[in-house]
C-alpha cells in the first residue's frame, strides 16, 4: 500500500491493535523507510499522536 497517496491530508478514524482509537486529520506520513511507515495526525483534542503503520488494526476515512 502506498501510505502516503492513500491517507496524507485525509480525516481518518483508526484503532490500534493495543486498543487506543484516534479520530483526526492526517498530517504527516513518513515512509523513507519502506518497511516502517509512520503516520501523525492531530485528533479530534488538537493532540499530536504517531504510529506505526503496524499497529493499526482498523483504518477508515471520515467524510466531512
Amino acid at each position: 500500500m502506498d501510505w502516503k497517496k492513500e491517507w496524507s491530508d485525509k480525516h481518518i478514524f483508526v484503532q490500534l491493535n493495543k486498543g487506543a482509537v484516534y479520530s483526526g486529520k492526517v498530517i504527516d506520513v513518513d515512509d523513507s523507510n519502506s518497511s516502517i511507515v509512520f503516520i501523525t495526525i492531530i485528533d479530534k483534542y488538537g493532540n499530536k499522536v504517531t504510529f506505526l503503520h503496524s499497529e493499526i488494526l482498523k483504518i477508515l476515512e471520515e467524510k466531512r
